[in-house]
């Protein structure tokens, strides 16, 4: 079963009443190097520092982020709060002129192989992310971000309880550099730990954000030859809070239009558009119908290609009623390129539409827009014990690293 559990919290000590935004940043996978530069250069105790440190001379990164942990430590930069409590994680965001309010639960979950009444999984994971932050992991013996869980609570107890939770006096404050402002609440009274423990007992949590950081907890505790657990950030999936947008592809892929056209009509119709209509298509979440379907933009980016399938064809697996990812993946992409299997290194991931576009124009390069992957696909593909394609969905805003730390067990 999924048992939770209160724990030590290690926050950053406030510089200025109780907000940490200088010392915050977003997951260490969303950061690239200009992002880093820039945090790092925000405060010299950023947590960017941390998570992806840098190399100094006679030191490996991993080394670094260890000396400057510890230091910190001594220095007050970083406080334990030694009575174990779990804590309100609230966001409050905007997207597209529209409002949210996110609230979830941050605590310790029992950390073990992938299985219903514990945690699940939905998308693959790659080995050099795992193995990068298990060396992290044994350096410090220290988790600086959680990973992100969805569960269901149909009859809103847990959400009752985080509402209630609401009400008190937030130890910190931080703004992200998406406009997010988060808060964090301690629950430490006995009887609220108690039913929020109650609540959960034997809910599955299925992985919305934070697979490698999962099973590199995993692999941790493996090597040290016991069980653990690991911080999580745990949302109910009925949140209205809960934003899912789409993440769109580009891809090196040696075809024209034409032939992908040509390879493509045994299963799909692929229907030839203007390439100025893209901003005008409407990205509703993907129900697997495929009566809309996913855009496809050749490079030099003259024109865009609308790609639909017949969800009722028999040809086309239950894949078709898990999303756009999962059609791209598993079925348009082998059958254009059957003998050349695509790597990781022909992907690159975006959440904007207007950059894998402009990719295409100016970079030789497929873009393929796709569709928000629902929540509802995404606890129904854990269910059933299968997983989807990396970076299917994206939940938005992502939770800051830095602003809930903790020692490893």
């Amino acid at each position: 079963m999924a048992h939770i559990h209160p724990f030590s919290a290690l926050l950053f000590a406030p510089e200025s009443g109780n907000d940490v935004t200088a010392l915050v940043a977003p997951p260490f996978d969303v950061i690239d190097a200009a992002a880093r530069s820039s945090l790092a250069e925000r405060n010299p105790h950023n947590i960017v520092r941390l998570i992806l440190p840098a190399d100094a001379p006679g030191e490996s990164r991993y080394e670094v982020a260890a000396r400057l942990f510890h230091t910190w430590q001594e220095e007050g930069r970083l406080l334990t709060r030694e009575a174990p409590a779990l804590y309100l994680w609230e966001q409050e965001f905007a997207h597209d002129g529209v409002d949210y309010r996110r609230r979830a639960l941050v605590a310790r979950v029992s950390c073990e192989p992938y299985r219903l009444g514990g945690v699940m999984r939905h998308e693959h994971t790659q080995k050099a992310p795992k193995e990068d932050r298990l060396r992290l992991f044994q350096a410090t013996s220290a988790q600086f971000s959680q990973i992100f869980g969805l569960f269901p609570d149909p009859d809103g107890e847990v959400n009752g309880l985080l509402g209630e939770a609401a009400r008190g006096q937030p130890l910190i404050t931080a703004r992200g550099d998406d406009g997010q402002i988060s808060r964090l609440v301690p629950i430490a009274t006995p009887a609220a730990v108690g039913r929020l423990q109650a609540a959960l007992e034997g809910v599955t949590v299925t992985i919305a954000d934070g697979h490698h950081r999962y099973e590199t907890s995993w692999a941790y505790y493996e090597s040290l030859g016991r069980s653990g657990r690991t911080l999580m950030t745990l949302v109910p999936a009925d949140d209205p809070g809960l934003l899912v947008l789409p993440t769109h592809r580009t891809v090196h892929l040696p075809l024209g239009a034409a032939t992908l056209r040509e390879v493509l009509a045994p299963r799909f119709v692929v229907n030839s558009r203007p390439i100025d209509e893209w901003p005008g298509l409407t990205w509703q979440p993907a129900d697997g119908s495929g009566q809309d379907g996913i855009v496809a933009i050749p490079p030099g980016g003259a024109e865009l290609l609308q790609v639909k399938w017949d969800p009722a064809d028999r040809s086309l697996d239950h894949t078709f009623r898990h999303g756009d990812a999962a059609v791209l993946h598993e079925h348009l992409l082998p059958q254009a390129q059957p003998e050349t299997p695509l790597q990781a290194k022909d992907f690159r991931y975006l959440q904007h539409a207007h950059s894998a576009v402009a990719a295409a124009r100016d970079h030789g390069l497929w873009a393929f827009l796709l569709r928000p992957t629902p929540v509802t696909t995404l606890l129904k593909v854990a269910e059933h014990q299968m997983v989807l394609p990396s970076k299917s969905t994206y939940l938005y805003p992502k939770f800051l690293s830095g602003f809930v730390n903790a020692l490893l067990d």
